[in-house]
């Protein structure tokens, strides 16, 4: 007699019950996919797949849409787009002027993609004594925008997106999302049908939504007549020394990507000047709140009146990105409550296209964010390999000496320095503060070779040599101290002058 199993399994009656994890699996891969739709060229047209994680897509691109509704329906902070995409919001390395002498501390999400692209580069090593070594990168920065009106606050470019093979990859989850949508109907699963068909749709309307936005560069804008604004980008042994116009500089170091939705996406609307006390809570007595018929009548012609020169202050509400997020949350509920209800095989299909689609998501998020960011930029700059080249220097006074040498106007005597603002001293200061004796003599004898300097003549390799009244009281160790720093110099001097005749070949 046969063993008769403890229980039966009924196909006709088996569910998944795959709803309790369709809003809520590859959440994270699916956020960090979308973060990417403004780098990528035709990006927002291929998002018509049934993505996972709509729940976390939408509460957190919700936070984007900037209204006492949506903020009550997608509560936290309001950001700016570009923060929120993280085009913004890096803090850069520190920044010193050759030229003013001015010291900016921290800068901004372009200075920290250049000194990034700098480190990432491999560079030349320079021969000679090796204690620590120190990475310099020379760029001469190109001109970005076109001549701009004096009326404009700001320059302006537009960055083309990044082109690559996402949208032949795309091809992968569209196909499958449609197949499985049409198998659903084919077998008149139309609980399962509708689900997937509703992911497509909405998944599809927030990547054209939130993908609207234009990508562009805002620079900074300098007077005619500004000096150039050489100087270094510095993050402990990483330099970056940056010569040219004060425009080109200052757009790396203060400039900014930002995002420009479309008038339908922000939908603008009047920005109250002051908040309406509400009636009981408690904030000022009631006769504090009261105003004579005079004041009141003064206060509201003040406001027609601004409102009739357009000076009242407005903001971006983003409307249609709170609706999609609105979308995509709904689309949760409604897996919650139909796929059950579907056929087993029905719920193959749509795991099926969750599967193809977390895969896209998962190769999307895998592409490093801030390569692509810095790729875009040197484009951006008008930057190729001509204009940067890079250096690793095996002492700190070697990298010392060569910026100061490389930041040094190329036809400005020394008795003129200061009136053009270039102070080498504070530049060596800015590597090495030390004011000992050895160091005193060594940054000295730099100066003076410096202030000697002739391109077109030989070497001065005679002022950075030690004389018997230089090291006169100075011990063994001192002396020999002395003898390697001016070494250093030596060869920093020697990089520094060919360096500089190849720019002058080039050009």
């Amino acid at each position: 007699m046969p063993h008769k199993a403890p229980f039966e399994i009924y196909p006709g009656y088996f569910n998944l019950n795959v709803s309790g994890v369709a809003g809520f699996f590859g959440g994270e891969e699916a956020i960090s996919a979308m973060q990417t739709i403004h780098l990528y060229k035709h990006r927002k047209w291929l998002g018509w797949y049934n993505s996972p994680g709509s729940w976390n897509v939408g509460k957190k691109f919700g936070l984007l849409a900037n209204s006492r509704l949506w903020d009550g329906l997608f509560p936290g902070p309001n950001e700016d787009p570009a923060k929120f995409f993280e085009l913004d919001g890096k803090q850069g390395p520190k920044y010193v002027a050759s030229r003013s002498g001015s010291i900016l501390e921290r800068t901004g999400h372009l200075a920290y993609l250049i000194m990034q692209t700098s480190k990432e580069e491999l560079g030349v090593q320079v021969q000679g004594r090796v204690t620590k070594p120190n990475k310099v990168t020379i760029i001469k920065t190109q001109p970005i925008f076109k001549e701009s009106t004096e009326k404009e606050k700001s320059p302006v470019r537009a960055i083309p997106p990044h082109s690559g093979h996402h949208t032949d990859v795309a091809i992968l989850p569209i196909a499958v999302s449609f197949t499985t949508c049409a198998l659903c109907g084919w077998t008149y699963d139309w609980f399962c049908c509708s689900m997937i068909l509703l992911g497509i749709v909405s998944n599809g309307m927030s990547s054209l939504v939130i993908g609207s936005a234009h990508l562009k560069l805002q620079g900074v804008k300098s007077a005619p007549t500004a000096p150039p604004g050489d100087g270094m980008l510095m993050d402990g042994d990483d330099i970056v020394l940056l010569t040219g116009k004060e425009e080109n500089i200052a757009t790396i170091t203060r400039g900014k990507f930002m995002l420009d939705y479309e008038p339908w996406v922000r939908k603008r609307s009047r920005k109250e000047k002051r908040k309406r006390s509400v009636p009981g809570d408690g904030m000022g007595s009631t006769n504090s709140n009261r105003t004579s018929d005079a004041e009141a009548g003064l206060q509201d012609s003040s406001l027609d009146r601004g409102l009739k020169e357009g000076t009242v202050p407005v903001r971006d509400e983003y409307a249609a990105i709170g609706l999609c997020s609105l979308l995509l949350v709904i689309q949760l509920l409604g897996q919650l409550l139909l796929i059950p209800q579907g056929t087993f095989f029905g719920q193959i299909m749509f795991l099926a296209s969750f599967a193809a689609s977390w895969a896209y998501n998962l190769y999307l998020s895998s592409i490093d964010k801030e390569y692509i960011q810095e790729r875009l930029l040197l484009n951006a700059l008008n930057l190729d390999d001509q204009h940067m080249r890079t250096y690793i220097l095996g002492t700190r006074t070697t990298a010392a000496v060569f910026a100061c040498l490389m930041l040094q106007p190329p036809d400005i005597s020394a008795d003129k320095w200061e009136e053009q603002g270039f102070k080498p001293e504070s530049i060596i200061r800015n590597f090495i503060p030390n004011d000992t004796p050895v160091w005193v003599i060594w940054r000295k004898k730099v100066l003076d070779v410096m202030g000697a300097r002739i391109r077109s003549q030989e070497p001065c390799h005679s002022w950075l040599q030690m004389s018997n009244e230089d090291i006169e009281g100075f011990k063994k160790n001192d002396k020999d101290l002395l003898g390697q720093l001016l070494e250093d110099a030596r060869i920093a001097y020697d990089l520094a002058t060919n360096e500089q005749w190849l720019v002058g070949e080039e050009k």
